[in-house]
């Protein structure tokens, strides 16, 4: 991505994201997945914890680039549309 494509991002997900997002819905999911994870992590070795770290700092990288795909295609059906 170019740096205007990352500044563009950035402001849509600073910016638009929060006000198309169902607070009270992802407020829900997080405490669940909180609460799983706790739960997870009580039960696991030091050994095994690291591990799960490692996994959940894959698992965020993943996700920070399916959002950054999701953003260039909606970007490129906008100018399509224009």
């Amino acid at each position: 991505m170019t740096n205007l494509m990352h500044l563009l991002m950035d402001f849509t997900c600073m910016e638009r994201l929060p006000r198309c997002l169902d607070h009270e819905a992802y407020d829900a999911s997080k405490i669940l997945e909180d609460k799983h994870l706790a739960a997870l992590k009580e039960g696991l070795s030091g050994e095994h914890t690291a591990a799960l770290e490692r996994y959940q700092q894959a698992r965020e990288d993943s996700r920070f680039l399916e959002l950054e795909a999701m953003f260039l295609a909606a970007f490129s059906v906008a100018r399509e549309l224009r």
